[in-house]
């Protein structure tokens, strides 16, 4: 290859980058044909005069942009453009050289389109430069004396410059270099290895072996010691010369990037002493709110004494305020600490079996108490259909809701407030569930809607704002559903209202369970056995489960005192079911843990371990003793609650299993699809990357289905909107409008009508992918490069959920 052909290569691969075009040429025209200087996308060295892009817009003086051949009379019947490949954009750049037409810089793709501007500005440049360059040549009558100047110039700059050129010989030698190299280096023609420091010898010798083996240039980076003993980072290519399949020797230029390296190494630290300068920050955070939380669950629990005591009107008005406030500061910590938690990466909520709609229950109840004083009716709506257990990060739900809420009632001044959960679709393994908080408060404005969920960011945040807060219930509730594998969103008119909403996937379960013993959050009568050693803590404590739960509580004071009342009373006939406990002047409470399980006649109670504010539980130890669940001390009603509920979950479950342990592929195998069927579904593959779409569209046709592609997550809509499609096969990474936008966006046109089923194709295959496609309204996943015989798999689901809706609608 000439290094013309080399600039004509380089040309017509830079319109194609520019393009995003899959084809590009440069060709020149004579009598009956049109010859290919260079190619991009079609390996073609000519075509006859008919069927010559270039020859179609000869006599243009400008870029020619042809956004549908088939509209256009110029080439609408070109053998290309009615045939196969089927080309449908056309865009061309005039070669006109003194005055005449030469030929055209062609741009073609099989999809109908059109160029921005400055993509059209850009085309026009590379063909000033190739009418440049043949006019270079056309010009180019050197003389000797010409080149011998020319010759001169190059050397004077080969020796006057201060970066180190050489040329070295297949055996490493040095033999020529100029003068910035013998005064850096001080070498002659010797070994270019002696000057390289030790510690990067190997390294230059696999560059050098490699660049005469591939005869490709190759990029290095090394380390030079000088005479003197300096050291001097450098880089450059080395560019091998073969000739006949014969090593004569490698040029290149070598440039001292010493100072930039150390710049490069100072701006490295700075960046660590930022991240750590934030990883502090993080951890001061998370352990202020801790350290704030404890004292704020024991202040909470003091009133809540307090509230237990015959008080005067006035006196329990105060007190109820005092309790709210506290509530309320106390909500502000937790969010706090969610946040850190996300940042430092530490917020990984076990998944557990619990009642949805308890849960969600007594967070209304408690939403009901905080819009006391409002004219504001708070109501819950919960589909009967929904499983009675679920299995996932109860705290993480419980935690999004409420915020949603406590931000509905906020901006509420009258009016109502909803919460309405259901599933809108289910696949195999998992069942989504949709959670919508909906209000009739102020509303939010498009423009204003993107900030809702960034932290520390308010609407209304100017110093005599009326809501208060610090902006990070919104936030926290968005992290907490992204690592749940969820999507959160807002829907508002101002002045209207807005609903809040985000869908979170719940594995199927795998057995059938029946509903936990606490699912009516009925703990009343049930027996529970209290070791405390802080007066405070028991007193709080023995509050919550005797007067607000109405439980039956017993005391100990040793674990011999412990051991004994649980087995009398479980001789009794009726047993004690839970034990919540602390370290013990007899026996630490790891010690005690194992002393329970290791009876038969006891084995079975539940055990919740008091902790202290100072401690660091070791979760993997406890596990190992039996204790189900912990708790910090004093004990918020909150984080109470949930060890209870846990402990008798286990008590009542002792089988279950958890879905998350069955793998996609032990799903029932779809029934065959045959030729018919496939011939007769209709397939919508959305799809931007044009290999990709070929590739699929090649596998679709090999296995019998019929499709059509588009190319983003808008043409997919419109597409539906226009006719419907049985399968459709989304890419979720696309511009304009992605994958996960345009499934919520089909799945608000169907509702009523005719399901599709829609298959997402996506390069990520990270944990909570998958969960983010079934949130977002798909049926099923593929992971790319997609192999066919997945494809034919998925494919048959979705024909085999085609046939059972219809059968169900009939």
């Amino acid at each position: 290859m000439t290094q013309r052909d080399s600039f004509f290569e380089t040309i017509v691969a830079e319109a194609a980058r520019v393009t995003a075009a899959p084809v590009t040429m440069l060709g020149f025209l004579s009598e009956d044909r049109e010859t290919m200087h260079a190619t991009f996308g079609w390996r073609l060295r000519e075509m006859p005069i008919r069927a010559s892009f270039a020859a179609r817009i000869a006599g243009a003086d400008d870029v020619v942009v042809v956004p549908d051949t088939k509209a256009d009379p110029r080439f609408a019947d070109h053998p290309l453009v009615a045939n196969a490949p089927g080309i449908r954009f056309y865009a061309g750049v005039p070669i006109i050289v003194d005055g005449r037409y030469a030929g055209a810089l062609s741009v073609v793709d099989r999809a109908p389109r059109t160029l921005s501007d400055s993509q059209i500005n850009i085309l026009r440049m590379l063909g000033r430069q190739i009418v440049r360059d043949l006019q270079v040549q056309v010009e180019l009558t050197l003389t000797a004396e010409m080149l011998a100047e020319s010759e001169a110039r190059f050397r004077e700059f080969f020796e006057q410059t201060d970066d180190m050129v050489m040329s070295i010989a297949p055996d490493g030698r040095v033999f020529h270099a100029n003068l910035a190299t013998n005064e850096i280096l001080g070498i002659g023609r010797e070994p270019l290895i002696r000057v390289i420091d030790p510690e990067s010898r190997d390294a230059f010798r696999r560059a050098f072996d490699e660049a005469f083996a591939s005869g490709e240039p190759q990029r290095v980076e090394t380390t030079f010691v000088t005479p003197g003993g300096r050291r001097i980072i450098v880089e450059g290519s080395l560019r091998p010369r073969i000739v006949d399949g014969k090593p004569l020797l490698a040029r290149v230029i070598f440039r001292d990037i010493t100072d930039r390296k150390q710049f490069e190494s100072e701006l490295g630290t700075a960046r660590d002493a930022a991240l750590e300068a934030a990883r502090l920050k993080t951890q001061f955070l998370t352990n202020v709110s801790h350290e704030i939380r404890t004292p704020m669950n024991g202040i909470v629990g003091t009133i809540d004494l307090l509230l237990a005591t015959a008080l005067t009107v006035d006196q329990k008005e105060l007190s109820v305020q005092a309790r709210a406030s506290a509530e309320e500061l106390l909500s502000i910590v937790n969010n706090i600490l969610y946040v850190s938690n996300i940042e430092a990466g530490g917020l990984a909520a076990a998944n557990v079996d619990f009642d949805l709609y308890r849960t969600l229950q007594r967070v209304v109840e408690v939403i009901k108490i905080g819009a006391l004083g409002k004219d504001v009716e708070i109501s819950f709506a919960y589909d009967p259909q929904l499983p009675p257990i679920v299995r996932g990060a109860q705290s993480k739900i419980r935690q999004v809701v409420t915020n949603l809420l406590e931000n509905a009632v906020k901006f509420t001044e009258q009016g109502t407030v909803s919460l309405r959960v259901f599933a809108p679709t289910s696949t195999d393994t998992h069942l989504v569930v949709r959670f919508e908080v909906r209000d009739t408060g102020i509303g939010i404005s498009e423009e204003h809607r993107l900030l809702l969920f960034e932290k520390f960011s308010q609407i209304d945040a100017g110093s005599n704002r009326n809501y208060q807060g610090v902006g990070l219930g919104l936030a926290t509730a968005r992290q907490l559903v992204e690592t749940m594998g969820g999507l959160i969103d807002v829907d508002s008119v101002p002045g209207v209202g807005s609903t809040f909403w985000f869908s979170v996937p719940f594995p199927k379960n795998v057995a059938a369970r029946q509903p936990i013993a606490s699912s009516d959050l009925d703990f009343k009568s049930k027996r529970v056995l209290l070791i405390d050693h802080s007066p405070t803590s028991r007193r709080i404590v023995r509050h919550y489960l005797e007067t607000t739960w109405e439980m039956r509580v017993d005391t100990a004071d040793t674990a011999n005192d412990a051991m004994a009342l649980l087995r009398s009373e479980a001789a009794k006939g009726d047993p004690i079911r839970v034990v919540v406990f602390d370290a013990m002047p007899d026996a630490d409470t790891l010690k005690f843990a194992r002393m329970v399980r290791g009876d038969a006649a006891i084995a079975g109670t539940s055990l919740v371990q008091l902790v202290s504010m100072t401690a660091h539980p070791d979760e993997a130890a406890m596990r190992e003793a039996g204790i189900n669940a912990y708790t910090p001390k004093p004990a918020g009603q909150r984080e109470l609650f949930d060890a209870l509920t846990i402990a008798f979950a286990h008590d009542a479950i002792p089988l279950a299993r958890s879905a998350l342990s069955q793998a996609p592929d032990t799903r029932k195998m779809p029934p065959v699809v045959s030729p018919d069927v496939r011939r007769t579904t209709r397939v919508l593959l959305a799809e931007d990357n044009f290999l990709n779409r070929k590739l699929t569209l090649s596998q679709l046709e090999k296995l019998g289905y019929a499709c059509e592609a588009v190319a983003n997550g808008k043409e997919a809509i419109e597409a539906m909107s226009r006719g419907a499609f049985d399968v459709i096969l989304m890419d979720c990474q696309m511009p304009i409008v992605d994958g996960y936008e345009a499934t919520m966006e089909i799945r608000k046109m169907q509702r009523g009508a005719k399901r599709a089923y829609i298959i997402a194709m996506t390069a990520n295959a990270l944990e909570g992918d998958r969960e983010k496609c079934l949130a977002a309204g798909m049926d099923d996943y593929l992971a790319k490069p997609t192999k066919q015989e997945d494809l034919d798999v998925a494919l048959a689901r979705g024909v085999a959920f085609i046939g059972a809706h219809a059968a169900a609608g009939s």
